[in-house]
């Protein structure tokens, strides 16, 4: 069952299958100026140190485009600075409180730009999706890389409760 309570705030503005699809056409059409990341199934497989394949080539490109960019994540500290570093030493928050919209407001300005200049880019639609909304960011999702192995009946549950929003959100082919 959906809860209604925060229904239009966990519809993405923009859909892509990966990060690494994301181009600098796409940002420009975005209107934004900045760039935020989760981690978990978005620039790193869930609960490990593994990038995901071309996250690094592609933050180097996007960096090359004149983005800042920095990590919003609900991971603990040690794990967001050892990604951080992999991905060229960018800044992170860790321990976010995704969807709390305080800490994606903190890191827009940490990338000195107002919340609606940055996208905030995840996979998941109640924590990354709404918080990025909630926050006044530009809301980008990503379809999660792989099913997730920590928590498994958790995700799995909220797996399903995303595919029945979007579903009833009338996006069943961005599932």
């Amino acid at each position: 069952m959906i809860d209604r309570s925060f229904e239009n705030n966990c519809t993405p503005k923009y859909f892509f299958d990966k990060l690494t699809d994301i181009t600098r056409d796409d940002f420009e059409r975005m209107g934004v100026k900045a760039i935020a990341l989760d981690i978990d199934n978005t620039t790193a497989y869930d609960s490990v140190l593994t990038l995901i394949p071309g996250v690094r080539e592609w933050v180097d490109k996007v960096r090359s485009w004149g983005f800042p960019m920095i990590i919003v994540s609900n991971t603990y500290t040690l794990r967001a600075k050892k990604i951080a570093k992999k991905l060229g030493g960018m800044p992170y928050i860790a321990n976010s409180k995704k969807p709390a919209p305080g800490n994606i407001i903190r890191a827009a300005k940490m990338l000195g730009v107002k919340p609606n200049e940055m996208c905030l880019i995840g996979d998941q639609l109640f924590t990354d999706v709404r918080g990025a909304n909630d926050a006044g960011a530009v809301s980008v999702r990503v379809r999660p890389m792989r099913t997730e192995y920590l928590f498994f009946i958790r995700y799995k549950i909220l797996r399903k409760q995303e595919h029945d929003y979007l579903k009833l959100k009338g996006y069943g082919d961005k599932i």
